[in-house]
């Protein structure tokens, strides 16, 4: 059973058991190569940037609607406008979001559990990782308001005391967007501590 994070000397210090962890590795990786650019990085940082500013590099809106919300329009009201600003910036996002979510992974990765020890790096890393993770997890759930949040965690409840049937594949999908906001929400409490007094 997880508990949440709290402060312990400069690193964040959190109970998962190995299989909490590995939930939450698979689904920065899956989030990862989702966001990832379709073309790859050359590993020179000038050449990307110069490439990235290409004309055939995603211009259009994404057609997945969880992409879309990961990167949404610049402008609702100019498509021309909208289409210049996504050739000028889209790749250059998308290579953000996947070395942010790889730095929160590698993170991860050194994880012993039952502790999870992470340094301010790390821990912001997966704040930010997990945003768009819950971001692709709430438009597959259908999740557009703060009163879809509550009502799919008394579903899940209720599936969870078996007062109420849900089709598997959907439950785990709520059960992952509920343990991955309270990981958000555990990390993010204690960075927004500050300086604190840690615990020793």
């Amino acid at each position: 059973m997880a508990t949440a994070f709290r402060r312990v000397g400069g690193r964040l210090v959190a109970g998962f058991d190995a299989e909490e962890v590995e939930v939450v590795l698979h689904v920065l990786r899956l989030t990862r190569d989702f966001v990832a650019p379709e073309r790859p990085g050359s590993g020179d940082p000038f050449l990307d940037l110069v490439a990235g500013l290409g004309e055939d590099v995603d211009p259009e809106e994404p057609s997945d609607p969880a992409l879309a919300r990961l990167l949404p329009p610049a402008s609702r009201d100019d498509d021309e406008q909208a289409r210049e600003f996504r050739r000028l910036t889209e790749h250059g996002l998308r290579t953000r979001k996947a070395a942010t979510i790889a730095t929160a992974v590698a993170a991860l990765e050194e994880a012993e559990p039952p502790e999870v020890s992470l340094d301010d790096a790390g821990a912001h890393a997966l704040a930010v990782a997990l945003t768009d993770v819950r971001l692709i997890l709430g438009e597959r759930l259908g999740l557009r308001t703060d009163e879809d949040s509550e009502r799919l965690h008394d579903q899940l409840e209720a599936a969870l005391a078996g007062e109420a049937e849900l089709d598997p594949a959907t439950a785990q999908q709520m059960a992952y967007y509920d343990f991955l906001s309270w990981v958000q929400e555990s990390i993010t409490t204690v960075m927004l501590e500050g300086d604190g007094p840690a615990v020793v």
